[in-house]
């Protein structure tokens, strides 16, 4: 269970790591565009020769040469010439692995004059990758901001803005970039996560809820047997602290063949538990401690001492008297402990049933109990069974050991 929530606290990290490098990687291996950029400006033949000799140096690998003498050449020039040498430049950079330096360099050409304004947005947005790319989180959040403001984006591209503003704690901002994201692509799997984490984070556990089940009804409805949906929906209730719903939802699972085996039976007990509803989890533990409950008719949970003392906890969580009782006698049985034996007999004093807390204050006895606390309850039990004489040895030792009360007691039985 806490592998689950784990994985789902993580998720949100992954998705934004995953889909910058992604994204970045995908800079690196676009070619520039100067071609087109050239020849949608007014540039002389010999500036256009350049150009393209640069251009397939820098397609061919010969990057330092590239921007080197782009860069020098940048210096020479003006205006849109001048922009199209440095983001030659900028892109042989790229590929060199200086991505602060080519982030520079695209920025300082998409502000000259003349550039056009869809050339100068889409280097924007590589200056944006390229900054993020350089673990200039700031700058670079801001420049790709700046980008998906200034027009229509992509579905990607959104949803790094996401990613990157709650990664930085930022979650009115990745909010709003979330509904922004969802209008251009639906959250799907990792992306699901990170909606939920937000939408938590901001106080919108309606909305977080609503999205859980409207995933899981999807996949549901395309006949999902993917074990992973289903635990992704389970451990987002969890974190929402639906409880109830991820019990629910579990033993759909389990009903419907997709969870399976030890370790998702074992949760369904926890689950169960979790929602408050103890008595159910223990009618399971018995239920898989059952000969017929596994393959070959072996039971499908092992018969452990974890496992009953669990079983004795729930019966007592749920207030079932006989079957609590009965529990704590196997767990005390198998554990031969002082504490669980003293477990037994409080429950068993708590609830009235003398003649099973007589047993149990007698195996602690054996046990080494010689409290005050032992021998007033001893005292207690025996008077309520009619049994004046030891109640009286008991009171006396109880009398003797401090044990508050005991002196009322001793006085009560003495006239018995």
């Amino acid at each position: 269970m806490n592998r689950l929530l784990v994985r789902v606290r993580r998720g949100g990290r992954r998705l934004m790591r995953l889909t910058l490098v992604s994204t970045c990687l995908m800079l690196v291996m676009e070619v520039s565009g100067v071609t087109t950029a050239s020849a949608a400006m007014r540039v002389s033949a010999e500036v256009a020769g350049q150009l393209r000799t640069l251009q397939s140096r820098l397609d061919e690998g010969d990057y330092d040469e590239v921007s080197e003498r782009a860069e020098r050449e940048a210096k020479r020039q003006r205006g849109e010439v001048r922009a199209l040498y440095l983001s030659l430049a900028a892109s042989a950079r790229a590929r060199q692995g200086d991505q602060a330096q080519a982030a520079r360099l695209y920025g300082e050409a998409r502000r000259l004059p003349g550039v056009d304004a869809k050339q100068a947005r889409e280097w924007l947005r590589r200056e944006a990758m390229l900054r993020l790319r350089a673990g200039e989180q700031e700058s670079g959040t801001a420049r790709l901001a700046e980008y998906l403001h200034g027009g229509s984006a992509s579905a990607d591209d959104l949803w790094l803005a996401v990613s990157l503003e709650a990664n930085r704690g930022q979650w009115a901002r990745a909010e709003d970039w979330l509904e922004r994201a969802s209008k251009a692509s639906a959250p799907s799997g990792d992306r699901v996560k990170l909606a939920v984490s937000i939408y938590q984070q901001t106080g919108r556990h309606a909305a977080a809820v609503a999205l859980v089940e409207q995933t899981l009804t999807e996949k549901g409805q395309a006949g999902s047997q993917n074990l992973e949906d289903w635990q992704h929906a389970v451990a987002l209730y969890q974190r929402l602290s639906q409880h109830t719903r991820a019990a629910s939802t579990w033993e759909a699972a389990w009903a419907a063949g997709v969870a399976r085996g030890r370790e998702a039976y074992q949760q369904r007990i926890d689950l169960q538990l979790a929602a408050g509803a103890p008595a159910r989890a223990a009618e399971l533990i018995e239920a898989g401690l059952a000969k017929a409950a596994g393959h070959a008719g072996r039971p499908l949970l092992d018969d452990t001492p974890a496992l009953r003392r669990q079983l004795a906890q729930a019966w007592t969580a749920a207030r079932d008297i006989d079957h609590s009782l009965a529990a704590w006698a196997t767990v005390s049985e198998q554990s031969g402990a002082l504490e669980d034996a003293r477990q037994r007999a409080e429950l068993a004093y708590d609830w009235g049933r003398w003649d099973v807390a007589s047993e149990a204050l007698a195996s602690a006895g054996e046990r080494g109990d010689d409290s005050a606390r032992h021998w007033l309850l001893s005292g207690i039990v025996a008077n309520q069974l009619e049994q004046f004489d030891p109640a009286r040895d008991a009171f006396k030792k109880a009398q003797e050991r401090g044990a508050e009360g005991a002196d009322a007691w001793l006085k009560s039985v003495a006239q018995r």
